[in-house]
């Protein structure tokens, strides 16, 4: 028995031994330097960035070989109210080590090092999600948590979000690139719609190709602007663009009448998206929960904001036929662009995402599967 409780302990030794050269020489990186190489990415922090939970946070970035640039804001849903800031599924609780942040850059979407991706050689910039404010606040949220404990959630997305470009800018020496696209899926694509023009107006106003792709981020709620600016406190440039309940429109037509024709506006989603349709739910009623019913409303909701998104200039594409995750029930997955599926051509459409993304930033702004809305599940 001793000599099976020491061989026991010996293989955990081995394993702990195992992880920590994970977490030093994989999930951690080297903080960002002056001239950094090419082709490595870099963590970027400060002692004004942190998460929810007061943490430290991190953003990540790696040079590209190409005078490009992606910025990429990663999601994982929104605390907009008690129940939701008590609620560790909405990403306000400290994610560990790196985890987010690598499972973003290797799972093989569009940050991801696939080998022929007309990305490939462009640098990046990415934003974790631990905030809950869509990347977007300054404050700090007081709430009683399931123990009656006073807590703080701090909505410190707008901070780590200014902290990292303003780093970057001074040492990856990427200041005046030939093209941008600024991107991001479910809350980071509702970041990508708030802070694209405070990312075109302060750090890349000369970029000659300028594109904005929204994955996955539409949901309909007529607190939108107070909730930014009590909950989370964004900034006032920023809440003052919302106007009604569609906050991706609203930020998409104020790019929109800005920029007019030099900025390439893009918006994806599924027919009938599991997770939107869920939470669109509990903005509706209070349930956090999705049946059939919920998906029909929101493909409902998908097909009547079509006209409006096309009035403010922006290129659309709507796909389906990847399920919600194993769900048996008629829904449609959610997001894209951090996927493998962001390379392969829909049948429907006979294009990609990222075939779509491409002919943008070169110019070509086209639609794709808009009579899905249509279609009967």
């Amino acid at each position: 028995m001793k000599k099976a409780l020491k061989i026991i302990g010996i293989i955990l030794l081995i394993l702990l031994a195992i992880a920590l050269l994970v977490y030093f020489f994989v999930l951690q990186y080297p903080n960002l330097k002056k001239n950094p190489t090419v082709g490595k990415w870099y963590r970027v922090t400060s002692r004004e960035m942190k998460t929810s939970e007061g943490g430290k946070y991190r953003a990540f970035f790696k040079k590209g070989s190409e005078n490009k640039v992606m910025v990429y804001f990663a999601g994982g849903g929104v605390s907009i109210n008690e129940e939701t800031a008590r609620d560790d599924t909405y990403n306000t609780t400290e994610i560990f080590i790196d985890r987010l942040a690598n499972l973003t850059m290797n799972m093989g979407g569009l940050a991801s090092e696939v080998e022929g991706s007309p990305f490939e050689n462009w640098s990046v910039i990415l934003f974790p999600y631990a905030t809950g404010d869509f990347h977007a606040g300054m404050g700090e949220f007081h709430y009683t948590d399931h123990d009656g404990k006073e807590k703080i959630l701090y909505h410190n997305g707008y901070v780590n979000y200014t902290q990292t470009m303003r780093k970057v800018m001074e040492l990856a020496g990427i200041g005046e690139p030939d093209a941008v696209v600024v991107t991001g899926y479910s809350a980071g694509g509702f970041a990508t719609a708030l802070l694209s023009d405070d990312i075109f107006t302060n750090y890349f106003p000369n970029a000659e190709s300028k594109n904005v792709l929204v994955d996955a981020s539409l949901l309909l709620y007529d607190d939108w602007h107070t909730i930014a600016t009590n909950v989370w406190q964004t900034p006032k440039e920023i809440s003052s663009k919302l106007t009604s309940n569609n906050l991706t429109l609203d930020c998409l037509t104020a790019l929109h009448k800005k920029y007019g024709n030099d900025i390439h506006l893009l918006f994806d989603c599924s027919t009938r998206d599991g997770d939107l349709a869920k939470v669109q739910n509990y903005l509706d009623t209070g349930v956090m929960d999705v049946t059939e019913k919920e998906a029909d409303i929101y493909q409902q909701i998908l097909k009547d904001t079509i006209p409006q998104f096309k009035e403010a200039g922006v290129s659309l594409f709507i796909w389906d036929g990847v399920p919600w995750y194993d769900d048996p029930r008629n829904m449609t997955a959610h997001t894209i662009i951090a996927t493998p599926a962001v390379w392969l051509p829909f049948e429907e459409q006979n294009q990609s995402v990222a075939g779509w993304l491409t002919d943008a930033v070169n110019g070509d702004l086209k639609d794709y599967g808009l009579d899905l809305v249509d279609k009967q599940y």
